[in-house]
This record gives structure tokens, C-alpha cells and sequence, in this order.
């Protein structure tokens, strides 16, 4: 296969807090099937085709925002479960595009066999590359564009020739970013052809419920926060209370999360003589090398180099 990596896999539950999509592929008992897994490309995107016959696939909450392209399908049906109840996804055009937001509990379950390839991009990335295209709300229009499964040939191809190029030839920083580029710009002239709702009230939360929510977020528990939790904590779906958050904050709770536990990083890394590891450790990552990975997405740099920046140097 190339330089993907083959792996034959048997049926479970992903138990994890908010990993990437990756990680969830690397543990092969977790997934029905097939499954092909692309060598890993720059920007922590991730690519992997999936072949099984009738099946469900619980992906659970992921950092990413996942792109499928179905490629063969023999199925009638794909319902799809993204944290409210399982709908009807099923589209039975030559190029259906699935959509599965990065903070959707999700499963899915086909009827018959399949092969999809899967693209994983990361939230924050998807986020700001929305916005320099001049979409409002992106991610509104990305959850809108989830409630089910549509045709987008150019997306459906770029996803597909992605797969093929880095299989075959290997990943080249130029290849992903030129494909993910054009792809998530295609999917922003769609939102923008979209109507826009009539102009009302911005329906946001409870003041209280507001507070309670950022009061847990703030914890920063080193086993991470789920949407699940909080919508629970504010007595909601998740769905719902992703809207209501984002109206209330700017920001989705994954980013908002996120930019928090950045923030707490640069204290501590400044104000104290705790090492790198431990400093991850006690935000919730997995290992230095997670926790390097994603301050230096935000920084531009290592903690290391940004602790010595700061005139702080750790002995």
C-alpha cells in the first residue's frame, strides 16, 4: 500500500479525553474493518482510508474537524449520531462529502459496505482558515453543513488525490497545505451561497449557567472537559449548548479550552521552576512531545525557548 500502514481491525469503544483523530486510528481494536493509516503530514493533519462491511464506527470527541469522501458504498443507509440523535445522512450522488464537527460525540452506522477516505484537520486551524475566507460564525456553518451527507465534487477529489499522492509518493508540506487550502476554501464559497437567516437576538446563556460552565472550564482538570460535560453542567444537548456558548464568548469551547490552557502554560512556564513535562502534565497532555506540539502551534516556538524569551530560565 504504498507507505500507509495496514492494519486489520476488530470492533470497541474509543475511551479517551478528546484525542485527535490519529491517535484514535492507532489503536486498531477500537474500529470495525480495514483500515489504511497515511503517513503523518505537517500541521498535525491526519489521513487514512477505512474499508468494512456493514458496521458502526464510534468515533467519540475529537480535536479535529474530519472531511469523509466516500469513495465505494453498497450501503442504503448512513445514519449518522452526532451527540443529539442518530439522522439520516445518506447521500446517493457520485461525490458525497460527510461532515463531522470537531466537538460532536460521534457514530455512525452503514448498512452495507463501504470505503471512505478520511481527512482530519484540526479545529483551530479550520477555524482560522474560515476566517480569513470572511465567514462569519464558522463554526455554525460547519454544524449546519453536518446535519447530512451532500455532493461537493472538488472537495470529494482533493480529499481522494490527497490520499493517493501521500500513499503513494509520500507527504510534502506544499502538496497538504496547497490541497487543504483549496478544500476548506471551496467549502467556504458554500456556506457563503448559503441564505442567511433573518436578523434577531443573539440567544445566548444564562448568565449563571455561564458562570458555572467557565467555573468548570477554568478548573482546568487534568483529564481535560468534554462538550458532553459542560452542555451537561448548562442542561443541554451538546449541540445547543456549542451555539449558545459561542454566542455568549466568541469562541467555541474547544478554542476557548484551548487558548485557556495556552494562557496557563506561558504562567506557569514564567512563574515557576516546574520542568516541561511537568508543566504538560498538569494541563492534561499525554507527554512532553504533545504538549511541545501544541503550545508551539500557539507560541511559534517551544516552551523551552519561550520560557528563556521571557527571561526565566529554569535550573
Amino acid at each position: 500500500m504504498g507507505r500507509s500502514t495496514r492494519q486489520n481491525i476488530g470492533q470497541a469503544i474509543f475511551m479517551g479525553s478528546s484525542p485527535n483523530f490519529m491517535t484514535l486510528l492507532r489503536h486498531p481494536q477500537h474500529i470495525v474493518g480495514e483500515v489504511d493509516v497515511g503517513p503523518a503530514l505537517p500541521s498535525s493533519v491526519s489521513l487514512a482510508r477505512h474499508r468494512a462491511k456493514a458496521h458502526t464506527f464510534k468515533r467519540g470527541i475529537t480535536s479535529d474537524v474530519l472531511i469523509i469522501a466516500q469513495q465505494n458504498i453498497n450501503a442504503t443507509s448512513v445514519m449518522f449520531d452526532l451527540g443529539f440523535g442518530p439522522n439520516e445522512h445518506f447521500c446517493p450522488s457520485t461525490s458525497p462529502v460527510y461532515i463531522v464537527p470537531a466537538e460532536a460525540n460521534a457514530q455512525w452506522t452503514l448498512n452495507g459496505e463501504s470505503q471512505c477516505v478520511y481527512l482530519a484537520l484540526p479545529a483551530q486551524d479550520v477555524t482560522q482558515l474560515f476566517e480569513a475566507f470572511g465567514v462569519t460564525a464558522p463554526a455554525e456553518h460547519l454544524w449546519r453543513l453536518a446535519g447530512r451527507g451532500f455532493d461537493e465534487r472538488l472537495v470529494h477529489e482533493l480529499v481522494l488525490r490527497l490520499w493517493q499522492e501521500v500513499s503513494n509518493v509520500g507527504p510534502t508540506p506544499l502538496l497538504e497545505s496547497s490541497c487543504r487550502v483549496a478544500l476548506l476554501h471551496t467549502l467556504a464559497r458554500r456556506f457563503q451561497r448559503e441564505p442567511t437567516p433573518a436578523a434577531k437576538t443573539t440567544p445566548k446563556l444564562e448568565r449563571r449557567l455561564l458562570n458555572r460552565v467557565l467555573e468548570a472550564i477554568h478548573a482546568l482538570p487534568p483529564e481535560g472537559v468534554s462538550v458532553e460535560r459542560l452542555a451537561q453542567i448548562a442542561g443541554l444537548s451538546p449541540f445547543h449548548f456549542s451555539r449558545l456558548f459561542q454566542n455568549s464568548t466568541g469562541r467555541t469551547p474547544y478554542r476557548y479550552y484551548d487558548e485557556l490552557r495556552f494562557q496557563r502554560a506561558c504562567d506557569l512556564l514564567t512563574g515557576t521552576s516546574a520542568s516541561i513535562g511537568d508543566i504538560g502534565g498538569q494541563l492534561g497532555f499525554a507527554n512532553p512531545s504533545q504538549f511541545t506540539r501544541a503550545f508551539s502551534r500557539h507560541a511559534g516556538c517551544s516552551p523551552r525557548r519561550y520560557r528563556t524569551q521571557q527571561g526565566f530560565r529554569c535550573h
